[in-house]
């Protein structure tokens, strides 16, 4: 309800702030070296005339319309491979801004708690489900953070490459940036989402260099899907293939480098094995561990 909501909006807010080094949601210091070159290659963002495209996607919900959805039902199981990736963990390290205020992460009893452990919840619940789709016997994804992005209240990463590089040395393989749609404080009301689900740029290993990250939009529920971990899925995949010149999409729907989202549906298949066995990312020396 309204005070419910309020009452999180209102704890998250202070654990946001600039001001506030939290416990539990720690603001990045400024990095010691400054990044002199933020963009090794054109911005990819709307500063740039490039857009996501708000408001212009399907109908997302902000809640689940039933009971919640097994992604990792039979038939969407992700494919086990023989890969340099196996066993492996991928540290991931979170950015967030002012729009989770007013995302479905607030109609959410259980990360909206008024808390920043109800924020971790939603962090280390995107992960897992995330895992789950790639893969838990391909792949293990360890997150830290969340961070607050220095410009926390710009609608979109203004210069994702500078948070990138201020938490280079906190051993982070990748930087996620989670971008979401806005939703009513009624809870109930659904909206027009994103056309595109996210954007990344460079592989893993890159963070120094103020690469290796991807910005997603958590878009919320679709078709009783949450959407979030699918796309964020997707995205962590093409980091891993970064390296492959051409096409780092595969034909198949059911395929999760299929170009277009198909909630639920889409899994590591052959095509997607290929293109990581193909790649030399995980050979990179923060994929060792």
């Amino acid at each position: 309800d309204r005070r419910r909501m309020k009452t999180w909006c209102t704890g998250l807010l202070i654990l946001l702030s600039a001001a506030s080094l939290h416990a539990l949601l720690i603001v990045p210091q400024v990095p010691s070296v400054y990044f002199s070159s933020p963009y090794t290659y054109p911005r990819l963002y709307i500063n740039a005339g490039v857009s996501f495209f708000p408001k212009a996607g399907p109908v997302f919900s902000p809640v689940r319309s039933g009971p919640a959805v097994d992604e990792t039902e039979e038939a969407v199981q992700p494919a086990t491979y023989s890969s340099r990736l196996a066993t492996r963990n991928l540290d991931l390290c979170y950015f967030l801004g002012n729009d989770i205020f007013n995302s479905h992460v607030a109609c959410n009893e259980n990360w909206a708690d008024g808390t920043a452990d109800g924020v971790k919840k939603y962090i280390n619940e995107l992960t897992y489900q995330a895992n789950r789709i790639i893969g838990e016997k391909n792949l293990k994804l360890v997150w830290k953070g969340p961070y607050s992005r220095h410009d926390a209240d710009k609608r979109y990463p203004t210069n994702p490459s500078y948070d990138t590089v201020s938490v280079s040395t906190y051993g982070c393989d990748a930087v996620i940036f989670l971008v979401f749609n806005e939703f009513s404080k009624d809870c109930k009301t659904a909206v027009n989402g994103h056309k595109y689900g996210g954007v990344n740029q460079g592989g893993m290993c890159e963070t120094g260099e103020g690469k290796g990250y991807s910005v997603i939009v958590d878009q919320g529920y679709l078709d009783n899907v949450w959407t979030g971990p699918q796309i964020m899925a997707h995205h962590l995949l093409r980091m891993l293939i970064d390296d492959l010149p051409g096409d780092k999409t595969c034909p198949n729907k059911e395929s999760l480098l299929h170009p277009s989202l198909y909630p639920g549906k889409q899994r590591v298949d052959d095509c997607a094995v290929a293109k990581l066995n193909q790649s030399k990312v995980s050979l990179r020396k923060c994929m060792q561990d």
